[in-house]
């Protein structure tokens, strides 16, 4: 009895560490949380034109820099023009200096690899707003913590690019018309990591302006997003009516 109680200690102390290095091993390849490109051409030609885009506020001959970066998925893609969201990014982002980086179809893998990649602005952003995770999860193959850990490492790579720059992260925006999908509590859930993941990134604010878009119930509307996932320019206007005074107080020298 002695004898095999020994070698059950024995086993589990060998066990056990090896289990908790193999789970660590697993966190730090999980993609959410690492670089990877798309290989797609019309990604790599957007990702060009941003690079333009820097490149001309980097000239020392344009008056206009690039003062607030815009960050995510399709989401924010569609404030670029002929999108739902051109008139409401005009009237309340162009002001700003804003660049659009979202992208169709991005994961935060991709934004991570997209930031990596863009040349440094000679003189850093005030502010940055960032909403991602969407696609991890949903009909993506991520748990929503590995899909927050993914927006945990976008925040941490804004703050390295631009150590003064104030970030504003939003909770992933409520997807499907009922509070019951399985898509809205795959949200929920990554939203609720975030507050305690970004308390240690310097300059974070984290905002969750979901409910805004729903109705007293928890229902989502196609009034304010017609394909249940993207806003309308109605949707568009309730996002920015509620984050812009929060980025102007952010984006004062």
């Amino acid at each position: 009895m002695l004898i095999r109680s020994k070698l059950l200690v024995l086993t589990a102390s060998v066990v056990m560490p090896f289990q908790a290095v193999m789970a660590e091993e697993a966190k730090k390849a999980h993609p959410s949380t690492h670089p990877e490109v798309r290989l797609a051409s019309w990604w790599f030609a957007r990702h060009a034109e941003k690079i333009a885009e820097i490149e001309k506020a980097n000239d020392p001959k344009v008056d206009k820099k690039i003062e607030l970066l815009m960050v995510g998925d399709s989401i924010t893609n569609n404030f670029d023009k002929n999108g739902p969201g051109e008139p409401v990014w005009e009237k309340h982002f162009a002001p700003l200096n804003a660049l659009n980086l979202g992208f169709g179809g991005d994961r935060t893998n991709h934004v991570l690899w997209r930031l990596e990649h863009l040349p440094k602005l000679t003189e850093s952003p005030t502010a940055a707003s960032l909403m991602i995770g969407t696609n991890n999860i949903c009909w993506g193959s991520d748990h929503p913590k590995q899909a927050a850990d993914g927006v945990h490492a976008i925040a941490k790579k804004l703050h390295s690019m631009y150590p003064e720059m104030k970030i504003l992260v939003l909770g992933v925006f409520p997807r499907r018309p009922n509070l019951d999908h399985p898509h809205r509590k795959q949200i929920i859930e990554l939203n609720s990591y975030l507050p305690d993941l970004l308390e240690n990134v310097p300059n974070v604010t984290f905002k969750d302006i979901g409910p805004a878009f729903l109705d007293d119930k928890g229902f989502l509307s196609k009034e304010m997003m017609p394909d249940t996932t993207h806003p309308s320019e109605r949707g568009h206007e309730i996002w920015a009516e509620a984050i812009v005074p929060t980025l102007k107080t952010m984006m004062v020298k």
